[in-house]
């Protein structure tokens, strides 16, 4: 992994350690619950809730592990981890919202009471039913799904059309639009995102609601052309952005401001500000993949020593950085070097456009030897984390070295049978690698 290159069998590793890491969260957050003092209603709940989760998850373990892999999903389990006193038990609610998604995939019937916040039941990954009653009875029975508001009438939906994301806009629902090449959505509807706000939350980035048709087209089109760019450029990158993300969020930053992200305890979600082109929206999408692999990564081998206090100072950021986070940065900027350098060889490409792509290339790749100095000289990394750091400085030099082309030629051949030129990397990492767990590190 540590060459960033897609490798066979990778994709499924990473999944099977996502739901390993999702499942220990759950098991801890029932521990929690039971150690705690919570209100009969509340231990009520939980008991329905969680017996629910594991009916599902027997009735389809693949549909089961879909909804839980979901970014979603893991920033409401590092919400309700993080909650303080009486604010667990108003978290440990969202236990029921999950569990009625599972369900609801799963092909389950079921009945649940759910409450509403700030106006929204939102469905991860699916969408959202707004309502200005408190609470909303969700009842599915067959292929029916119906939601009825406290004193309000129902609104029913047919559950395959709901699952794909197919059902028209009825009564309070609003589904997520699919991104097409893959199993991504275009996600504003996050509702723990929206209440991580600030430099303590998103550091300084906005989720960002969609309230016009044509804003979505907008962002669906840029996704669209840069899939198409990858194909062109790298097909097994462009494969592996268009099967991993499962979320485009879209952010606001500083006026006129570039800027992506990735959370930690949310993979495969790529927070980002409108890119200005399928260019930018290419490197946005490449550079949060990496940083996706290694959140996912760092729940299963430790890389480095967490404890040492020292800082480094990187190319792309003017601040000094831990080591994981340099970890994070180099990782990411190793595969935007490699980028550039096949987007350079697009036979497709102007002169000036292989001229500005080399340039680009050549930026990325001067951060990454710096950091591949500094990361190896520190004396922090660990067996698992040198293995890894060599492989990123194999990759490095047979990008570097002079036959580097004709290495990288004969390896695709193998293999088939956030502003501008500075600005971009710094302003993507000012959020990207430092989202650890929902906040700067």
């Amino acid at each position: 992994m540590g060459e960033t290159r897609p490798v066979p069998g990778e994709a499924a590793a990473l999944g099977g350690w996502l739901h390993s890491r999702r499942l220990v969260l759950l098991k801890t957050l029932l521990t929690r619950a039971e150690r705690t003092q919570l209100p009969p209603h509340a231990a009520r709940a939980l008991r329905e809730h969680w017996t629910l989760l594991e009916d599902a998850e027997h009735h389809d373990p693949a549909a089961a592990r879909g909804v839980l892999g979901y970014p979603a999903a893991g920033n409401w389990l590092a919400h309700a981890l993080a909650a303080p006193g009486d604010d667990f038990v108003t978290a440990l609610a969202g236990l029921g919202t999950l569990a009625a998604t599972v369900a609801t995939a799963a092909g389950c019937d079921f009945r649940l009471v759910l409450p509403v916040h700030d106006g929204l039941l939102v469905l991860p990954g699916l969408g959202s039913y707004a309502t200005t009653a408190p609470r909303v009875r969700m009842e599915a029975i067959g292929d029916t799904v119906t939601f009825t508001p406290q004193d309000g009438r129902p609104t029913a939906l047919v559950r395959g059309d709901l699952l794909s994301r197919a059902a028209p806009p009825a009564t309070g629902w609003r589904p997520l639009g699919p991104l097409p090449g893959g199993p991504a959505v275009l996600d504003d509807q996050d509702p723990h995102l929206a209440r991580e706000t600030g430099r303590a939350g998103l550091a300084g980035l906005l989720p960002a609601a969609l309230t016009a048709p044509d804003e979505a087209y907008e962002w669906r089109e840029l996704w669209s052309r840069a899939l198409d760019l990858l194909g062109d450029a790298d097909p097994e990158r462009a494969a592996e952005v268009a099967s991993l993300v499962r979320a485009v969020v879209p952010v606001l930053w500083k006026p006129d401001g570039r800027a992506s992200a990735t959370r930690l305890a949310a993979p495969w979600a790529v927070l980002t500000t409108l890119p200005r082109t399928p260019e930018e929206m290419a490197e946005v999408l490449v550079h949060e993949v990496q940083h996706s692999k290694l959140a996912v990564l760092g729940g299963v081998v430790r890389l480095n020593d967490e404890s040492a206090e020292a800082v480094y100072r990187v190319g792309w950021r003017s601040d000094p950085r831990p080591l994981g986070a340099v970890v994070q940065g180099t990782y990411a900027h190793l595969a935007l070097a490699d980028l550039w350098a096949r987007l350079a060889r697009r036979a497709s490409a102007t002169p000036a456009e292989r001229a500005a792509a080399r340039r680009r290339a050549a930026d990325y790749g001067a951060q990454v030897d710096h950091a591949l100095f500094l990361l190896l000289g520190s004396g922090q990394l660990t067996r698992q984390g040198t293995e890894f750091v060599e492989g990123m400085r194999h990759r490095y030099r047979r990008l570097s070295s002079p036959g580097g082309r004709a290495a990288r030629d004969a390896e695709s051949a193998e293999h088939a049978g956030n502003t501008d030129s500075a600005g971009n990397a710094a302003d993507s990492e000012n959020a990207a690698d430092r989202l650890t767990n929902g906040h700067f590190g």
